[in-house]
């Protein structure tokens, strides 16, 4: 397959999946338009593999997800690669083609230099769309950062912050504590991550 070039158009979810079904990039599709998604970092991949490693091995009944598995946002038609979401109800799917998750808990996403305001901002709004999605972690792969979001109802969340090596993560959607150390172990932060 060659290199995929995506115009400055919308487009329709039509094309949107007849280009995911081409493209050796992961697409995530906003309401017609289509964003490529870049590799991940060593820093980034370390950091994903660990959380996924800590949040599989404690996930009691609930089912823990990678970034195979899309997100749908049906009320505005758009479809979310994240790096990590949750289910501990009957996990749902939209129909047709690749995994099309419809009602995750948790999501995860490691914030790159390329994804920070994105998965900050218009991800952030979009996923808020869900009616099943409560929690939302940030992990910074730049510095040691994480911020989580947990919706007490539709107008509140309560938000943390952690940045110490000593800090632990409160994951609520699964009732327990993921530590910093935990998240970092193996990253070197450098501006060759």
């Amino acid at each position: 397959m060659e290199a995929l070039e995506l115009e400055s158009r919308p487009y329709s979810k039509e094309e949107y999946f007849t280009l995911l079904e081409q493209s050796l990039h992961k697409l995530e599709f906003l309401d017609g338009e289509v964003r490529m998604m870049s590799g991940g970092s060593i820093s980034h991949n370390t950091i994903m593999a660990n959380t996924f490693g800590f949040l599989w091995a404690k996930k009691g009944s609930c089912k823990v997800h990678n970034s195979e598995n899309a997100v749908s946002v049906s009320s505005i038609k758009s479809y979310f690669f994240p790096d990590l979401t949750v289910t501990c109800n009957q996990p749902t799917y939209e129909k047709g083609g690749i995994a099309k998750l419809t009602n995750p808990e948790l999501i995860i996403e490691v914030l790159s230099e390329s994804t920070a305001d994105y998965d900050r901002t218009d991800k952030f709004t979009a996923y808020r769309q869900l009616e099943s999605f409560k929690e939302y972690i940030l992990i910074d792969s730049r510095r040691m950062r994480v911020d989580t979001f947990y919706r007490e109802n539709h107008q509140y969340w309560h938000i943390g912050s952690y940045f110490n090596p000593d800090h632990e993560v409160e994951v609520r959607t699964l009732g327990l504590k993921l530590s910093m150390a935990t998240i970092y172990e193996g990253v070197e932060f450098s501006t060759y991550q």
